[in-house]
């Protein structure tokens, strides 16, 4: 099971609202293996992402997602073989995907959470990628998914998230 990121993991109010969180899991399909929260787009939710956005940590496309974390994993394995470090259990990063998928796009983001399972949550918004697109990147973007990946960022969406829960 993951971990919250430390800050959160410190208040008692705040493991209760994970464990909330964790009711709202469902698989992505029925053929799905990895289950994820299914939220709303709330004000706070979108507050969260907006300051991700300001702060530069927020990556959309789910092909740049992929090389994102790829990049990460690459420095993080060479990390843990010098020091000898375990395998991550820690929320350090968020990937957000809209409900409009198709089941490929599914499929794809269900192959991303397995592979750095270890420290990416995955959160199904109930909104469409225009909404996410324009939103966050400007009128005629359309953006199916979404990665917060700096930990203050992370923090916000999280709490957010769950705060809705």
């Amino acid at each position: 099971m993951l971990k919250l990121p430390r800050l959160l993991e410190t208040d008692s109010e705040n493991e209760i609202l994970f464990h909330a969180l964790q009711k709202s899991f469902r698989t992505f399909s029925p053929e799905g293996s990895v289950k994820v929260p299914h939220v709303e787009l709330s004000d706070n939710l979108i507050q969260a992402l907006a300051f991700a956005r300001r702060c530069g940590t927020l990556r959309g496309g789910l092909e740049n997602i992929e090389t994102v974390l790829q990049t990460e994993e690459a420095g993080l394995a060479s990390l843990r073989t010098r020091k000898k470090l375990k395998e991550p259990n820690r929320i350090s990063r968020v990937l957000i995907f809209s409900n409009d998928g198709s089941e490929r796009f599914y499929r794809h983001c269900e192959a991303l959470l397995h592979k750095y399972g270890g420290r990416v949550l995955g959160i199904k918004v109930n909104a469409h990628s225009a909404l996410l697109g324009s939103t966050f990147f400007g009128k005629e973007k359309s953006v199916k998914a979404l990665l917060v990946n700096r930990k203050d960022a992370v923090i916000k969406v999280l709490s957010a998230v769950m705060s809705e829960s």
